[in-house]
């Protein structure tokens, strides 16, 4: 009972600061959603205020063309001109409206792992150290944005695939825990080792990514020197790799 009890308190206080360290990364989470958001509905809206101005523009230019033709009022022409202008001016800007915005960065901080799993300290890790990456790029974007949109595309990029692993070294050790002394809980731990250490290196490519930033920022003249961007390719071809393995 007394074990049970005090297991019960070591994860609540567990959750509490698994929540309280994920805030910065959930707080980024929520704003770039609410921002993507806002920029889909301006570009929906744009879209159909020129759709509807090329459709009644041209509505307006051959039913108001007609009833000039029918009755000779010249004030009808130049209502039917005016339409068809409207109708080409919404056209030929609704053929450079381009795509929709492209959503980045919308990756949700990792789920914690539990007391004794395997691979615990990588996901800790792996946390702290891209919450400092999403710290360190409001500071970035503001004297540099070019090397602000590297940062954010690094993360945007090899988050998903690290978060992953971290949902996987979960997987295992709740099968680890529920089969207790078995083949597949030996192999289960055998392979949560290999998952963590795979964490690692990606803990160790967001480090360079870090480290790159904050040469950046410590540059006498930030805006000559812009070396985050081999950190960042780094920080992506590891991802990429992960996400082809996962394929395989």
């Amino acid at each position: 009972m007394v074990e049970a009890g005090i297991s019960r308190g070591l994860s609540v206080i567990d959750a509490f600061t698994a929540a309280t360290g994920n805030r910065t990364l959930e707080r980024a989470h929520k704003k770039e959603l609410a921002t993507a958001k806002v920029a889909g509905m301006k570009y929906q809206a744009r879209l159909q205020s020129l759709r509807f101005g090329a459709l009644a523009g041209g509505g307006v230019a051959v039913s108001s063309g007609a009833l000039a033709v029918a009755s000779a009022a010249p004030g009808l022409w130049i209502l039917s001109a005016g339409g068809a202008l409207l109708s080409l001016v919404s056209i030929r800007r609704w053929r450079r409206i381009g795509a929709r915005p492209v959503v980045r960065n919308l990756v949700p901080p990792a789920a914690p792992l539990p007391r004794g799993a395997i691979g615990r300290e990588s996901v800790k890790r792996y946390t702290t150290v891209r919450t400092q990456v999403v710290n360190m790029n409001s500071s970035i974007s503001v004297v540099h944005p070019d090397a602000g949109a590297e940062l954010v595309n690094a993360d945007s990029e090899a988050a998903g695939a690290l978060n992953a692993l971290c949902e996987r070294l979960l997987v295992l050790h709740q099968l680890a825990a529920s089969l207790p002394g078995t083949a597949a809980a030996n192999s289960a731990t055998n392979a949560a080792g290999v998952v963590a250490s795979r964490l690692d290196i990606g803990c160790d490519s967001y480090d360079n990514l870090l480290a790159a930033a904050a040469e950046l920022l410590a540059s006498p003249d930030i805006n000559a020197v812009v070396n985050l961007q081999p950190a960042a390719d780094s920080l992506i071809a590891y991802s990429h790799g992960l996400m082809r393995a996962s394929d395989l």
